[in-house]
């Protein structure tokens, strides 16, 4: 059964080194759909070298393709949908606190601080900048072949990653009430989050949720478009959307059975509500899954 609590407690394997660098391939032969929604206090680095998918990250859906680069900053939500052509992409979870040195260095005080405080907000998507994607491989190659300092080169590049990304892919700077504030938010929905991921299939209202976390309906509704960017509705209906995807490319129900099993009432409806977060028809996953469309 799968595990949903939203929060990850990501796996570092070396405490003296916290950088953990592995391809989806590795890890995820049992699940062809991709990863579920969750969030984790590093930052992520995904890498896509074939296929196609869609990122979302706190709830903005992001087509990628191989090449793009997908920056997750601490604390988004964020999951991996595969599209219609699998995807096969590197992660590199990167715990800030590797780039850390003396409390009084220029460089700390400037630079690296204000990111292992997650006050600094990074674009999500990187493509079509050879100098930031050559130092994501360069990352990676040192890892898989581990010559003699590959420790020292890997986080020589992390540097130079995080100047680039400093320069041209800063997206927000967050004051410290701004931060606690999002982290507070996050918490206070991560129960309705996580009960929507356990109960997609069934009405939800919210009134219901909004009694979940003891607030008004209208607080609910301002709560929840703050910290997913989308309306209750619109956010069910891509947790169906990504659940729908999963049973197309590993089941042999037909799109309408599809539809019914994680929560539409309609098969037409669904399948524009799928065409819409994935600007793909289902019957186009289902056509490269060799599976049955009827």
């Amino acid at each position: 059964m799968r595990d949903y609590s939203l929060y990850e407690k990501a796996y570092l394997p070396d405490p003296g080194f916290p950088v953990r660098i592995f391809c989806n391939q590795e890890e995820e032969e049992d699940n062809a759909s991709g990863i579920y929604t969750h969030w984790h206090e590093q930052i992520e680095l995904l890498y896509f070298v074939k296929g196609n998918a869609v990122v979302e990250c706190n709830s903005v859906p992001i087509a990628v393709k191989p090449g793009d680069l997908i920056v997750v900053n601490s604390n988004d939500l964020h999951s991996v949908q595969n599209g219609w052509d699998s995807a096969t992409y590197y992660c590199i979870i990167i715990d800030t606190s590797l780039l850390q040195s003396s409390p009084t260095d220029t460089c700390d005080v400037k630079y690296i601080n204000p990111i292992t405080k997650n006050l600094i907000v990074f674009k999500n998507k990187i493509c079509n900048d050879p100098e930031v994607i050559s130092c994501v491989e360069n990352i990676i190659n040192e890892n898989e072949e581990k010559d003699v300092g590959f420790e020292l080169s890997i986080k020589s590049y992390i540097y130079r990653l995080l100047v680039l990304l400093l320069r041209n892919y800063v997206d927000k700077v967050l004051t410290p009430k701004e931060y606690n504030a999002k982290v507070k938010n996050l918490g206070k929905l991560n129960c309705v989050l996580k009960y929507i991921e356990e109960n997609y299939t069934e009405e939800i209202t919210i009134e219901q949720l909004a009694r979940m976390i003891c607030v008004s309906n209208y607080y609910f509704c301002h709560l929840f478009k703050q910290v997913t960017g989308k309306t209750l509705s619109e956010y069910i209906n891509g947790v169906r959307v990504n659940a729908a995807e999963a049973l197309l490319r590993t089941s042999d129900m037909n799109i309408t059975e599809v539809a019914l099993a994680v929560g539409f009432n309609d098969a037409n409806y669904f399948s524009r509500v799928f065409k819409k977060h994935r600007k793909y028809p289902p019957s186009q996953v289902r056509s490269s899954s060799g599976h049955a469309s009827i």
